[in-house]
Formats: C-alpha cells, structure tokens, sequence
C-alpha cells in the first residue's frame, strides 16, 4: 500500500529529525529523504514555502548519500535542517 501526502511528510520529517537530533545518518536514509522530497515536491496542493524547503532538502540529501564524511554533512548542515522542520510542520489531521 502506497503512503499518501501526509505519511510521506512525516517519513520526511521523522529522518530529518533523527538527523537533526543525533548528527548521524546511512546513506540510504538520504537516498530515501531525496525520493521523497522528490515525490512531495510533484504533490499539487504543496505551497511554495514548502517546495522551496523540498528542493534544499533534495540537495541535501542527494549530496549526503555520496558524502566521504556522512556525519560532517549532516553536522554542517544542523542548523539548515532545523528550519526546514520548522517549515514543513506535519500536517494537522
């Protein structure tokens, strides 16, 4: 069963959290915050403040699956990845 809008967005922001809260990650975590951002950024009813925030976390991601230093990625941007929380808060259901 495909997960719809809301899930995709908590799956993005749950990683996203545990990157942001222990500096730590796999590439495959990446690879999958870069498929889902991708997917979420096609969504028709997503705002722009929303796709804007997508597309750095597609960067992002797709930058960290590859990264020599995943951690160093993911502490470098610490700061980023706490606003891009910020903006995408889960939907209220």
């Amino acid at each position: 069963m495909p997960l719809d809008y809301t899930h995709q967005l908590t799956l993005l922001r749950d990683i996203l959290q545990d990157h942001h809260t222990d500096c730590n990650g796999t590439p495959q975590e990446c690879a999958q915050l870069e498929r889902l951002a991708n997917h979420l950024m096609q969504h028709g009813s997503v705002n722009s403040d929303v796709k804007n925030v997508l597309g750095l976390i597609n960067t992002y991601s797709h930058d960290g699956s590859t990264h020599e230093n995943l951690q160093q990625h993911i502490t470098d941007h610490k700061m980023h990845i706490e606003t891009w929380l910020n903006t995408i808060q889960a939907p209220q259901g």
